[in-house]
């Protein structure tokens, strides 16, 4: 079950402009200052039509934490290639970018990681993305456990668990040999892989990291079924994996924030969930925006400290004023770069200050 909304509230900006230029956080827009050091969570959702100002948004936020935050990381999912920011690491993820992503890295948890686990994990990715059957799933598992046993790497020596992991090169070549020792099931798997091979975004080396604000442009990956799911799974489950690692913060101050801009790419992702519901003890927050109200899960809105609503298809007012907890003819009198926020229990309106106007 959800937790409860809270309890709708609007009130008036009460922050002087002068306070608001020296109080620490960020400033939407008008008076309105967001820090998520000082709410439950950092996680952020918001919705906003085509023209609303929603990329402007996101692009304002990501560019003004490191200066509130001067140690955060920013890793930008970026569906569409339009969150491009200044001193940002592109990695373009297409078929001869030299970058990829590799979902085989093994969680280095040793009380939730290792191999065995990291091969359910990519198996559940599959069934998921590419409409697996049970017993395909299985024969997932299978081979990906046979490719880590290739690679020297089990489950139980912790030590193997940072050998260098196999990747989808070397799953390919296991189902092959699958098929060439009369396999059935590993030919009917071959063909629901094929433009995943052949694609080869999961065959190259995974870049690092360790930067200050890292962008991985999916936009060429849109073009074949399932990829762009299977990329933002594995990375967003890689940063849920290093940051328990790190263990849990002492405060809320956050370590690192992930920006998707496309929601519905991550509605059912597990990974988005548990960094939603857990995020917050290892210094991981997320932000999620998307067009339409569907597109967004009932978790992220519960588990979401900050709301922000711009303007929306009027066909939508009354579902996001009712999900969102404001009045309906204040939603659908929203005008581009208008927004509502909702930080906690209270609620502002005010004219976003868009990216453009920062730089």
């Amino acid at each position: 079950m959800p937790k409860p909304l809270p309890q709708a509230i609007l009130k008036p900006n009460s922050i002087k402009k002068e306070d608001a230029a020296i109080t620490k956080g960020i400033l939407l827009g008008d008076n309105v200052v967001w820090n998520p050091a000082t709410l439950p969570n950092g996680h952020v959702v918001l919705i906003g039509a085509s023209g609303s100002g929603k990329t402007q948004t996101l692009k304002a936020i990501a560019h003004e934490l490191p200066q509130v935050f001067p140690q955060v990381k920013i890793v930008i999912i970026d569906f569409h290639g339009d969150l491009e920011l200044p001193g940002e690491v592109c990695y373009p993820l297409d078929m001869e970018s030299p970058h990829g992503i590799n979902p085989l890295v093994v969680d280095l948890d040793t009380k939730g990681g290792g191999p065995n686990l990291q091969a359910i994990a990519v198996a559940a990715i599959f069934k998921k993305a590419l409409v697996l059957g049970a017993n395909q799933e299985g024969l997932v598992i299978s081979i990906l456990n046979s490719c880590y046993g290739m690679k020297g790497i089990v489950q139980d020596d912790f030590n193997t668990w940072t050998l260098e992991p196999p990747t989808f090169a070397d799953v390919r070549k296991e189902i092959e040999a699958r098929v060439e020792d009369g396999c059935k099931e590993s030919v009917k798997l071959q063909l629901k892989l094929a433009a995943t091979f052949q694609y080869g975004i999961f065959d190259k080396l995974q870049p690092s990291l360790d930067h200050a604000i890292i962008r991985f442009d999916l936009s060429a990956l849109g073009k074949v079924p399932g990829l762009s799911a299977i990329a933002a799974e594995a990375l967003t489950k890689q940063l849920m994996d290093s940051h328990r690692i790190l263990g849990e913060m002492s405060d809320k101050t956050p370590r690192s924030f992930v920006f998707i801009d496309e929601a519905k790419e991550v509605k059912n992702s597990r990974s988005i969930k548990i960094i939603l519901g857990d995020g917050r003890k290892y210094g991981l927050c997320a932000v999620l925006a998307s067009q339409r109200d569907a597109e967004i899960s009932d978790e992220a809105i519960a588990n979401s400290s900050t709301k922000i609503v711009l303007a929306i298809d009027q066909t939508e007012v009354k579902r996001v004023s009712r999900r969102f907890r404001f009045a309906e003819n204040i939603v659908a009198g929203l005008q581009p770069l208008e927004a509502l926020v909702r930080m906690g229990t209270e609620g502002q309106k005010c004219k976003i200050k868009p990216y453009y106007e920062r730089v």
